[in-house]
């Protein structure tokens, strides 16, 4: 049978010719999407000048060619001409899906059409692909699902863009607002997040600390809370990570003391009290946190590397891709991993274990555990509905790990490492430890209050001694028995202030882009939400963040991510008009249609029309409003700001980078990078500022060297990660040669039939001490 196989891009394609050869005709690879949608302008004259209204041309806009990519589009159609059979092999999620069908519907293409799917581009897995192909027929509602999803986007974003831009903008002003379905709710979250902070007043409560003496030694017992209120203390119940701060909730004084006077005399009252202590001892563990998708790896290395989602992205496809394939599939939004994958265990392990820094790993491992079911780690029920699993380490690489990572940049190395030592820590066993719960109920005003602590003593670390982390310190109990007395030896009323809700950096944005299902009110929308996995995709939530920087609506302050003033005026005037175009809630209005179509229950068409007639109402609200948005970039800072910075610049001595007194964003980033962001600092202690980008990177480098990771609480202050280094420095391992530092010494090795001692693979000081010592005997011998 005469056939061509159709693919997504030029790595794919290079992939599948060294995987298959030309068995199944020649392979032609796209660029992604190659053909777009045709521009209002193109197809009615009278939408060239821009003017409020749905541009909905009563039909589906047809498709063109992108610009740029004719020449591949023709090879395509000339492979076409003379075959019988196609074949795509494009991504298998639902864009994957759209790219290769609406090609061959483009170029008319008539004959058969099979679908391969793969979640990894090595041969064996390419082979194992294509060894079951199927009928692409089986796949056209997830077509028709994404052609209704780009032709929704595409009225509903262009149309509203117009009438914002239209009716919105300001005298004098040629800004582009831009709204999307996606990216206007994420502006949403960073407005809504700001004015919390703005809106935050600190409030001041009390706790009552209490010395207690008991028969082998003293301990201390807080009340931090009325009678008869219950605190939460397990944030794992949440399902928030460490590091998370971003995504908590915020910090209130429900239920807590309130008044300094009721504090004191409880203070007061309760010294010199005896009584019976409750002591419960239970032994408990937690397994290792989820593998990584592709946003839960884009937090991770933000917040351990300061790398963008966009950066996290191309470094994870460079593994993916040639010439390396060590990672598995990186765009995906599944964390688990199929059942099939078990028997690779032992292969994929021993790999890994070869690779210098994670063989340490191997007496933690010893026994793999094999964790099922959608609370560990291989589940194929948890993997339904998705077209990729969690990204791992590839089994089938071509070349061995450990031969491969000495070619590695040093970002690729340690994205690698990153992931690596995730999957290593999925297989070790749990983190067990003891945890001792004391209490003690103290009888006063009619109510009983209750003082308590909890210690915890860790007995088998488990996967912590991979991934390491929190490093706080739990309180050490003397030794205690239930039922034995206390005595109240002292007591102190402690003051406490709340703190303001964090602000996003990108990375923390990126991940409650993926779970905005947390800030959805709406059951059916939080389901579904949480079922779609977010707003955006994997990889195109990088992008987004950086359209709304561009635009102007976000800006940078330090790491953390702010609304400009256009952004939070718009965010405001949409709030007010048509609420629902700010809401995380509309995409799950949408995925709901779009499950329809690919179930064939209703046509993309019907979908299409339902979403318009919304749209339609929302741009008749705007229109109405007199708001009168600032432009989203070149607006003056105030008469203090420009004066501060001036002040400042003179201080230290440095030159005012240019716009920083005529645009107010960049004099506030340039005062917050100076100065300090406000965020970070008014509700600190004095010195607790930020770690810099050079300690983060020390740390990180001394962490890979140890196999372990820097804890999230040693990242809180510069103060914290710089004692944490301290003591790193002194139990880090020699920092290994680079592999070229160590070709050379082998090199010259063999030049001079020298031996090369051991140490040398394993020290870069020894390396080079090696080299100078083979190079200057050299010099001396010519």
């Amino acid at each position: 049978m005469n056939g061509f196989v159709l693919c997504e891009k030029a790595s794919q394609a290079r992939d599948l010719e060294k995987a298959l050869g030309n068995r199944y005709g020649p392979i032609l690879p796209a660029r992604g999407h190659i053909l777009t949608l045709a521009e209002p302008q193109d197809i009615r004259d009278d939408w060239k000048d821009w003017s409020p209204g749905l541009l909905w041309p009563g039909r589906f806009y047809p498709k063109t060619p992108v610009r740029g990519t004719e020449r591949l589009l023709e090879a395509i159609r000339k492979a076409a001409r003379g075959a019988n059979q196609a074949i795509i092999a494009t991504d298998c999620d639902r864009e994957g899906q759209l790219i290769g069908d609406e090609i061959l519907e483009f170029i008319r293409f008539d004959g058969r059409v099979l679908r391969a799917l793969f979640t990894a581009q090595d041969p064996k897995s390419l082979q194992a692909a294509f060894a079951k192909l199927d009928d692409n027929a089986k796949w056209r509602g997830r077509y028709m699902a994404g052609q209704a999803r780009e032709q929704a986007d595409q009225v509903t974003n262009l149309s509203l863009t117009r009438t914002a831009t239209c009716v919105l903008r300001a005298h004098g002003s040629r800004d582009v607002i831009g709204i999307g379905r996606v990216k206007t709710p994420v502006l949403g979250i960073v407005c809504r997040r700001e004015k919390e902070i703005e809106n935050f007043r600190p409030e001041e409560y009390f706790e009552v600390h209490a010395h207690v003496t008991v028969a082998r030694g003293s301990l201390v017992l807080a009340c931090k809370r009325m009678p008869e209120t219950d605190e939460r203390t397990d944030a794992e119940d949440d399902g928030i990570e460490d590091g998370d701060e971003a995504l908590a909730s915020k910090d209130g004084i429900e239920g807590r003391i309130c008044d300094r006077s009721e504090a004191q005399a409880l203070a007061a009252a309760v010294t010199g009290h005896n009584g019976p202590l409750s002591v419960r001892f239970a032994k408990r563990r937690r397994a290792p946190p989820k593998l990584m998708d592709l946003s839960a790896m884009q937090a991770a290395c933000s917040a351990r590397f300061g790398w963008t989602g966009q950066k996290t992205l191309d470094v994870a496809q460079s593994l993916y891709a040639s010439p390396f394939h060590v990672l598995t599939y990186p765009r995906g939004e599944a964390r688990h991993l199929p059942e099939t994958e078990i028997e690779n265990v032992p292969a994929l392990l021993g790999a890994l274990l070869d690779v210098s820094g994670l063989d340490r790993h191997e007496p933690v491992i010893g026994k793999p555990q094999i964790r099922t079911g959608k609370s560990g780690t291989f589940c194929d029920a948890a993997l339904e509905g998705f077209s990729h699993y969690a990204v791992i380490p590839n089994v089938n690489a071509p070349e061995p790990f450990a031969k491969v990572v000495s070619r590695m940049s040093e970002d690729q190395s340690r994205l690698f490492m990153l992931v690596a030592r995730t999957w290593l820590a999925a297989l070790a066993p749990d983190h067990e430890f003891r945890q001792t719960d004391v209490g003690m109920t103290f009888p006063w005003n009619g109510a009983d209050w209750r003082f308590a602590n909890s210690g915890r003593v860790s007995l088998v670390p488990g996967w912590k001694a991979i991934l390491g982390g929190s490093s706080s310190e739990h309180p050490d109990f003397p030794p205690l028995t239930d039922g034995e007395t206390g005595q109240v030896a002292s007591a102190d009323a402690v003051s406490r202030t709340t703190k303001p809700p964090a602000r996003y950096t990108e990375g923390s944005l990126i991940k409650v882009m993926k779970e905005v299902w947390r800030l959805v009110d709406d059951p059916g929308h939080r389901a579904r939400l949480k079922e779609a996995t977010g707003i955006g995709t994997a990889a195109t939530r990088g992008d987004i963040l950086s359209g709304l920087l561009k635009q102007g609506q976000l800006t940078r302050s330090g790491k953390t991510l702010r609304p400009s003033e256009a952004g939070m005026r718009l965010w405001e005037t949409l709030l007010a008009t048509c609420p629902a175009v700010v809401d995380p809630g509309r995409t799950a209005v949408w995925e709901f249609l779009f499950d329809a179509v690919e179930a064939g229950r209703i046509t993309a068409e019907d979908a299409v029309l339902k979403i318009n007639a919304t749209t339609q109402r929302e741009i008749e609200r705007i229109r109405t409003s007199d708001a009168r948005l600032p432009s989203a970039k070149g607006s003056k800072p105030t008469p203090k700001m420009a004066a501060a910075a001036r002040s400042v610049a003179k201080r230290k001595g440095i030159k005012l980078p240019k716009g920083v007194v005529s645009d107010f964003d960049a004099c506030r980033a340039f005062l917050d990078e100076q100065m300090g962001a406000r965020d970070d600092t008014d509700n600190e202690e004095p010195g607790a500022r930020a770690p810099s980008e050079a300690q983060k990177s020390l740390a990180a480098s001394l962490a890979e060297r140890m196999g372990s990771e820097v804890p999230s609480d040693a990242l809180g202050s510069a103060s914290a990660l710089s004692a944490w280094i301290d003591g790193a420095m002194k139990k880090a391992p020699p920092r290994p040669p680079s592999g070229k530092q160590l070709a050379f010494a082998r090199s010259l090795a063999e030049r001079h039939g020298a031996d090369i001692p051991e140490n040398v693979e394993r020290d870069m000081k020894a390396c080079s001490a090696f080299i100078d010592k083979l190079n200057k005997g050299r010099k001396r011998g010519s």
